[in-house]
């Protein structure tokens, strides 16, 4: 009971900060669309095009047919029209934006798609925040919608293999995709603040840290120990009352174990959102566990949240492969003289010890210290890494008493959207 209590402890502790990250998220993501303030993205739509295949509509649409783009990533949505053929819109430095493009009866007609990627990773670009980027004409091939101008290897700096890497992940973006119009009204969802997003978030066992001249030990990547949630967040519009709101699926064959974790309401989590809700599935843990919980992943699938027990809005949830897609942080703690912590210093790798830059592959780093006790005696909520502050070191003006030090959790945002806590103890 000790070590589920601990994991207990620590999970509610997970859920508060994964609000506050959101909210920081978001307010940052939504000065990118406002006024001009972040990375450029423009394009040109041709007049005369062949025929598309179409997810939502029976008609054939051509990109001649395109009359508005619809721009998100994770909190950030905005439709941008397109004039005399031509766009342009904004997305955030340090972001996975994803571009849909619409007729003007707001039916899909494709996504932005180059070199077979459903995104753009705003991470490592050429000129910083000052980057912009012109995609030039853009054609159709089914929904994928090419540019003549591709920016991955050129204004996105990004190497084949992070690329692969990010291929492996974003099928998330078709099933967004799919998402646009959760209550079949014919409308993007956002246009009436009925959006729905949906995430996972994962908890794995890293390892052990590293001290000094001693280098981390991390866990061999057949061994993961991974704990999966499922995190949905609600526009404005979707209200509910007192704690009635509940997930049921996937469609063909439903789990009878899903069940709330937690959720917050507006205005608790911040800006257009009615609430953020995590739900999971959990089970007894294994008896070599490193903690007390196990809390099992979701297949992909159609997924049904339901509000006040009559409202349903149906979903698509795509369920990334962690474990063959996870960017390991590996940490070393640095003391002075009296054994005070001074810094810590981070590498990035894939689970097969590939190395990457981590601005083409995350958002974000938040650094945990917690006793025995899952007390945190530091976090650099207010200061994550990002690609502006640099991701390999974290130093202490003032050194930190690790006498207690107990677990180092390693919270990131992957480019989709989706969190990760790397725990090492």
């Amino acid at each position: 009971m000790k070590n589920r209590n601990r994991f207990r402890i620590f999970t509610f502790v997970v859920i508060g900060l994964t609000i506050m990250l959101m909210n920081s998220c978001k307010k940052d993501q939504n000065n990118s669309g406002n006024g001009g303030n972040g990375i450029v993205i423009k394009g040109k739509i041709p007049s005369n095009s062949g025929k598309s295949s179409n997810l939502q509509s029976s008609n054939s649409l051509t990109m001649a047919d395109a009359k508005k783009v619809l721009v998100f990533s994770k909190y950030y949505y905005k439709i941008y029209d397109i004039v005399d053929g031509s766009f342009s819109v904004n997305g955030q430095l340090g972001s996975g934006v994803a571009l849909i493009f619409l007729d003007a009866s707001n039916k899909y007609i494709g996504n932005l798609c180059p070199q077979g990627l459903n995104m753009l990773p705003l991470g490592n670009l050429s000129n910083g925040e000052n980057t912009s980027i012109d995609l030039s004409t853009l054609t159709l091939e089914g929904t994928h919608v090419i540019p003549a101008h591709d920016p991955l290897g050129n204004e996105i700096q990004i190497s084949p293999t992070e690329i692969n890497c990010l291929k492996a992940i974003d099928g998330y973006y078709e099933a967004i995709a799919k998402n646009i119009d959760v209550d079949n009204d014919g409308n993007p969802d956002v246009l009436s603040n009925k959006q729905l997003l949906i995430y996972t978030m994962f908890a794995i066992n890293g390892g052990h840290w590293g001290f000094n001249e001693t280098p981390p030990v991390p866990i061999d990547s057949t061994h993961y120990y991974v704990n999966y949630m499922v995190e949905f967040g609600g526009g404005s519009a979707l209200t509910f009352n007192n704690s009635d709101i509940a997930v049921s699926g996937p469609a063909g064959d439903p789990y009878n174990d899903i069940k709330c974790w937690g959720y917050m309401k507006a205005p608790q989590c911040g800006g257009d959102r009615a609430f953020i809700s995590t739900f999971c599935r959990e089970t007894r843990a294994q008896d070599n566990a490193p903690w007390g919980s196990a809390f099992l992943p979701f297949k992909a699938g159609l997924y049904t949240l339901t509000l006040d027990g009559t409202r349903n809005f149906t979903l698509n949830y795509s369920c990334v492969d962690m474990k063959y897609n996870l960017v390991l942080i590996t940490p070393t703690l640095h003391t002075n003289t009296e054994g005070k912590l001074t810094s810590i210093t981070f590498e990035y790798r894939l689970p097969n010890g590939t190395t990457i830059n981590p601005a083409n592959v995350v958002t974000n780093v938040m650094v945990q210290l917690c006793d025995a006790s899952m007390r945190q005696f530091y976090v650099n909520d207010k200061g994550k890494l990002t690609g502006q502050t640099g991701f390999d070191m974290i130093t202490f003006d003032t050194p930190i008493d690790i006498s207690q030090l107990f677990q180092m959790d390693l919270w990131y945002d992957d480019l989709l959207g989706n969190q990760y806590d790397i725990i090492w103890r």
